[in-house]
C-alpha cells in the first residue's frame, strides 16, 4: 500500500491553529488571572444592618469619553431644605441635564425630584460637578454651593426657594472646580471654604503624571464679613499647581480650630495644621505617592482624636501601569490609608492594621455609625467609568464596612442589602424619611443613583441633629453610655464632590439611655445633656 503523503499546508495550518491555541490559552489565563487579582478576596462579616432599596428617579447623564467633554465627577450634597428634619439630595446634572433636588415621600415610598420647585436651574451645557450646604444667614436653611464648570455658584435659601448666581470667583482658566470644604479658619465666625480643582478636561494629556508641574489650581477663600469672598490661598501657604480631588477641614489637635487635610491626584496626602493665624503648617503624614481621592474623617477606634481614611486605585489596575512617569525607586502606594491619629499631630497609616487597605478602586469615602453599634463603619464608593468592559476590569459593589469594636473592619454590603455595582462617585449619609436612623445613598455617574433606607432592626440611637452653620463646624461630642464613652466631630465635605447630613447618628448599642451627653463647640461653648433615651433628636446650638 502507498502511504499518503499529507500536504504541506496541513502541517502550516495544524501549527498555526496549535500556537493560535497556545495563545488563546495564555492570554486567556492571563486574563482570568488577572480578574482574579482584581477581586477584594473578603469574606462577609457579621451584621445586623439591614438595608431597604426604594426608587430614586435621577439618573446622570454625562459625556466623558471625549476631550470636548466633561470630568468624570458629579455633585453629591446632602441638606435638609425646609428644616423639617428630613434631610433631601442635591444631585448634579451633566451638560445636557439639569440638576435633581430628590426629597423622600412616604406616599410614593419613594424619591421625588423638587428642584424645579424649588426654584433650582442650570444654564445648558454646564456639568454640575461638586458642592455643599450651609446656614450663611442664620435662619435655619441652609444655602446650597454648586461647583460647575463655568464657576461656583451660590444659591442662597429663603423658606425652601433658592435664588443663585455665579459667585464670580477669580479661579484660573484652566482648571476645573470639583469639591467645597467649608470652615471658620480665622475663627471670625463667618463661613470659609476650600475650593479642590482640577486641570480642565480638554487640557488633559494624562492620569499618571506625577513628575511634571502639571495640573489645575485649587485655593482658599477666606470671608471678607459680608458673605463675600477673597482669594488667601498664597497667605495661608496653600498656592500650589496640582490636580486635587477633595478636602476637608478637621481638628486633627483638638485645640477648636478646622486642620486642612486635601486629596491630591497623582501625588501624595496633604495636611496643615491651623496655627490659628496664616500661614497654614505643613503636617507631616505617612503618605507616598499614589491616588488619594475620597477622604472620611472619623474616630475609628474611640480614642477622642479624629482618623482619616483615604481611597486609592487598589488592585484593579497593573502597578506598572499606574506608576507612570515615576522612576522605578520611587516609593509608591495603590493601597487605602487610614491614618490612625496618634496626637500631636502625628499620623500612622494602620490600613492594614485594620483590614481596610486591599480595596478596588474607589472614589469617595464616609465614615459614619451604620449600624447603630456605636462604633463609626466606613462607605465606598468604587468603579471608574473612563474603564473599559466588564470582561477586562472588575465592576466591584461598593463597600460598607463595618467597624468591629475599633479593632477592624468587615465589608457587610451584601449582607446589609446595599450593593451598587454603577460608577459611584460618593455615598451620601443622610436621615430621608425623618426615623431618626442614617440612610444610604449611591451617586453613580453615567446611571441611575440608587438609595437605601435603613431597616435596621432594634437599632438603639440618638440623632444630634446640629443647625447646618459655620457654629456647628468642628464641634466635638463626648457621649457616656452603656460603660463606654463614645467621640464624635461634625465635618464638612466627607466623600468626594459632596458634603453629608449636619446629623450625627449616635449608636447606643445595647444601652437604652445615653447618661451624658458633652457638646464643645468650636467657639467655646458647652451644653450639656442628662440621661437622654434612646430614639431622642437632640439639636445642639439652638437658642
Amino acid at each position: 500500500m502507498r502511504k499518503r503523503i499529507l500536504p504541506r499546508w496541513f502541517w502550516l495550518g495544524c501549527g498555526t491553529a496549535g500556537l493560535a491555541l497556545v495563545v488563546f490559552f495564555l492570554v486567556g489565563s492571563g486574563l482570568f488571572g488577572w480578574r482574579l487579582y482584581q477581586f477584594e478576596w473578603k469574606t462577609q462579616g457579621r451584621t445586623a444592618l439591614r438595608f431597604e432599596p426604594v426608587s430614586l428617579p435621577f439618573t446622570n447623564v454625562s459625556d466623558i469619553a471625549k476631550k470636548t467633554g466633561s470630568l468624570p465627577f458629579m455633585a453629591a450634597v446632602v441638606l435638609d431644605v425646609d428644616g423639617d428634619g428630613r434631610d433631601e439630595a442635591f444631585l448634579g446634572g451633566g451638560r445636557t441635564q439639569q440638576d435633581a433636588l430628590l426629597s423622600y415621600d412616604d406616599t410614593a415610598v419613594g424619591f421625588r425630584d423638587i428642584a424645579r420647585q424649588a426654584g433650582l436651574s442650570k444654564t445648558a451645557g454646564d456639568a454640575t460637578m461638586g458642592g455643599g450646604a450651609i446656614d450663611l444667614d442664620g435662619d435655619g436653611a441652609p444655602e446650597l454651593f454648586v461647583a460647575r464648570e463655568s464657576g461656583v455658584f451660590l444659591y442662597r435659601n429663603s423658606g425652601g426657594k433658592f435664588t443663585g448666581a455665579n459667585l464670580g470667583l477669580p479661579i484660573d482658566a484652566t482648571a476645573t472646580p470639583l469639591s467645597i470644604a467649608f470652615g471658620d479658619i480665622n475663627r471670625d465666625g463667618k463661613v470659609d471654604f476650600y475650593l479642590s480643582g482640577y486641570l480642565r478636561n480638554d487640557l488633559v494629556e494624562g492620569q499618571t503624571k506625577f513628575t511634571d508641574d502639571y495640573g489645575g489650581y485649587s485655593y482658599l477663600f477666606v470671608n471678607n464679613g459680608d458673605d463675600s469672598w477673597r482669594d488667601a490661598t498664597e497667605e495661608y501657604g496653600l498656592k500650589r499647581q496640582h490636580n486635587t480631588f477633595t478636602a476637608l477641614f478637621s481638628d486633627f489637635d483638638n485645640d477648636g480650630d478646622g486642620d486642612l487635610a486635601v486629596a491630591q491626584d497623582t501625588g501624595h496626602v496633604e495636611t496643615w495644621e491651623n496655627a490659628g493665624a496664616a500661614p497654614m503648617r505643613r503636617i507631616e503624614n505617612p503618605s507616598v505617592y499614589s491616588y488619594p481621592m475620597g477622604i472620611a474623617a472619623g474616630d475609628i477606634n474611640d480614642d477622642g482624636l479624629t482618623d482619616l481614611y483615604f481611597s486609592n486605585v487598589g488592585p484593579t489596575i497593573p502597578e506598572a501601569i499606574v506608576r507612570g512617569d515615576l522612576p522605578p525607586e520611587a516609593p509608591f502606594n495603590t493601597d487605602y490609608m487610614l491614618f490612625e491619629n496618634r496626637g500631636a499631630l502625628k499620623f500612622e497609616d494602620a490600613a492594614k492594621q485594620f483590614k481596610a487597605a486591599r480595596i478596588g478602586f474607589g472614589w469617595g469615602v464616609v465614615a459614619a455609625d451604620l449600624d447603630l453599634d456605636g462604633w463609626e463603619d466606613l462607605t465606598v464608593a468604587q468603579n471608574y467609568a473612563k474603564f473599559g468592559q466588564e470582561a477586562i476590569i472588575h465592576r466591584y459593589g461598593c463597600k460598607i464596612l463595618r467597624n468591629q469594636n475599633g479593632e477592624n473592619f468587615a465589608p457587610v454590603e451584601k449582607r446589609a442589602g446595599a450593593v451598587n455595582r454603577r460608577f459611584a462617585i460618593s455615598p451620601m449619609i443622610g436621615d430621608y424619611d425623618g426615623d431618626g436612623l442614617p440612610d444610604l445613598i449611591w451617586a453613580n455617574l453615567n446611571g441611575p443613583s440608587q438609595a437605601f433606607l435603613n431597616r435596621t432592626p432594634n437599632a438603639k440611637s440618638i440623632r444630634l441633629a446640629f443647625a447646618d452653620n459655620v457654629a456647628s463646624l468642628n464641634a466635638r461630642v463626648e457621649i457616656l453610655a452603656g460603660g463606654r464613652t463614645l467621640h464624635r466631630e461634625v465635618v464638612s465635605g466627607q466623600g468626594l464632590s459632596s458634603d453629608q447630613t449636619a446629623s450625627l447618628f449616635v449608636g447606643l448599642g445595647e444601652a437604652a439611655t445615653a447618661e451624658r451627653i458633652t457638646v464643645k463647640f468650636a467657639n467655646g461653648r458647652v451644653e450639656e445633656y442628662a440621661n437622654v433615651m434612646a430614639g431622642a433628636v437632640l439639636r445642639p446650638g439652638e437658642p
